[in-house]
């Protein structure tokens, strides 16, 4: 897919980041915006089957998940739904595709928030019905090594692969991407190859088609979104970043 493409739905995500903050300063009304924000970009790229929520899963036998700022929902699924009033519902695991928390400024404090309530989703769900999880960003601190070490250090969740949001991307930074080459070894890369100024164009089409994939899969659909993706020149980091420890250093091959 053009470039082009990209660069628009990142301007738009841009253009309009802090825009009701010049006239009010209520940060979970400000919240709220940027989550609308993302939510009419996914629109976008939906097909009916699928619908744009917030609420939680629940399990009658594991209970119920924290609040999650936006749910992927099947709605082919004849019980999808405990409760649903407007666009806040209590979903039913087996229809539960994606999870995406937003956040306006990521930080440390906001990093361990975010990770601690998607992983309350996976505690609340049973295999096969874990769902993607992911986190988005309008603006981070920087993804440098020191950064990225003392928030992965302080991150208080199991190191298992469940643990792991699949992706974590921020518009001014880029992604943290989850790669698991064998059953033992798991983290997060950071994503490397991008204009150093503006927005991360490249890794914003990588976040998308992570989406796109995770709908495929639902549909039992054997496609490759990433084929459409803007990869020339993108790569990811040796290292990864793992919970507890901080930066692993994977041993050579």
């Amino acid at each position: 897919m053009d470039e082009r493409f990209y660069l628009g739905l990142a301007n738009e995500l841009a253009a309009k980041l802090g825009r009701v903050s010049s006239f009010v300063s209520h940060g979970p009304s400000v919240g709220t915006y940027h989550e609308e924000v993302l939510r009419s970009i996914l629109r976008h790229m939906l097909p009916d089957r699928f619908t744009l929520r917030t609420g939680f899963v629940f399990h009658p036998d594991r209970g119920a998940s924290q609040q999650g700022d936006i749910l992927i929902v099947d709605e082919y699924y004849p019980g999808a739904y405990f409760f649903r009033e407007g666009n806040f519902a209590v979903v039913a695991e087996e229809a539960l595709v994606c999870v995406i928390e937003v956040k306006t400024n990521l930080n440390g404090r906001e990093f361990r928030k975010s990770l601690q309530g998607l992983y309350s989703f996976q505690k609340a769900t049973a295999n096969p019905h874990h769902p993607l999880t992911l986190l988005f960003a309008y603006k981070s601190s920087s993804f440098t090594p020191a950064v990225l070490e003392s928030w992965y250090k302080s991150v208080e969740l199991p190191d298992q692969l469940l643990s792991y949001p699949f992706a974590i991307y921020a518009l001014n930074r880029g992604l943290l991407y989850l790669r698991h080459p064998s059953d033992t070894e798991w983290g997060h890369c950071v994503s490397l190859g991008e204009d150093p100024g503006g927005p991360k164009l490249k890794a914003l089409s990588v976040f998308l088609s992570i989406i796109r994939k995770a709908l495929l899969s639902h549909g039992q659909v054997d496609s490759n979104p990433f084929a459409q993706a803007q990869l020339d020149g993108l790569s990811w980091s040796h290292q990864f970043l793992k919970f507890g420890s901080g930066i692993y250093d994977r041993p050579a091959t």
